[in-house]
């Protein structure tokens, strides 16, 4: 982890942004929101020292993940890579299909978070594995906390890691939120797609992570979608920033 509003690893406003050692460089996953860029940078060079960034990809394109991109892949000449979805919105820097602007309307975020519009190198579709870094991704698209959440599946030492985004929590915890695009019904299509997937490193945009047994948390939020009852959300009761 090389970003992180809750452990003080850079700006308030970031996610979890976490960095892989591949084969061919670092691969960041997230890009925070462009106001830690310096935090950023600082950790990956003291994680990682001489070893260059080979990628960023992308969850999602919500600003705390997203608003960084285009400065980091500028800073270490990378390349970006996100899913269709996010990187429509990404190159028209679109605020609205982001949900940023009513965020910042309704006080989620600073005024001076914009979402800058970037290039975006090379895209991937949900299912359909792509190479970044000299290592293997395989990306799963679950709608639930946006239409372009995305989960992405790696190898790390002979184990399953997935970094959630904002899909799916420590806990089970699920991300439905106050958004246009966010719904219990994306979860209930779209979720069991990782069932026995054999997570064992579970790596999520927010909150608590682990590096053992990621599997039955994604289980308990697939038995809480078949319960009858609204499951978890983020934000009742946990603290994301």
């Amino acid at each position: 982890m090389v970003g992180s509003a809750q452990f003080g690893l850079s700006d308030q406003w970031d996610c979890h942004v976490y960095a892989v050692d591949s084969p061919q460089g670092v691969v960041m996953i997230d890009a925070g929101s462009g106001l830690g860029e310096a935090d950023l940078a600082a950790e990956l060079a003291a994680d990682f020292p001489g070893v260059s960034v080979a990628g960023i990809i992308l969850t999602h394109s919500h600003a705390d993940h997203s608003g960084g991109a285009g400065a980091l892949r500028k800073r270490f000449g990378c390349t970006l890579v996100t899913s269709e979805e996010t990187g429509s919105i990404l190159e028209a820097g679109d605020e609205e299909r982001s949900g940023l602007r009513r965020a910042r309307e309704m006080g989620a975020y600073p005024k001076e978070l914009r979402l800058r519009n970037c290039p975006v190198d090379q895209t991937f579709r949900s299912g359909e594995q792509f190479e970044v870094g000299g290592r293997v991704w395989n990306p799963m698209r679950v709608r639930g906390h946006s239409n372009d959440s995305y989960c992405l599946l790696t190898l790390i030492d002979g184990h399953v890691a997935c970094f959630s985004g904002d899909v799916v929590f420590y806990g089970g915890v699920l991300g439905v939120i106050n958004a246009w695009d966010s719904s219990l019904q994306g979860y209930v299509e779209d979720l069991p797609m990782l069932r026995n997937s054999g997570v064992e490193m579970l790596l999520p945009g927010h909150g608590m992570f682990t590096l053992k047994a990621g599997q039955r948390h994604i289980d308990a939020a697939l038995q809480s979608l078949q319960s009858g009852f609204l499951p978890a959300q983020i934000g009742q009761g946990v603290v994301i920033f």
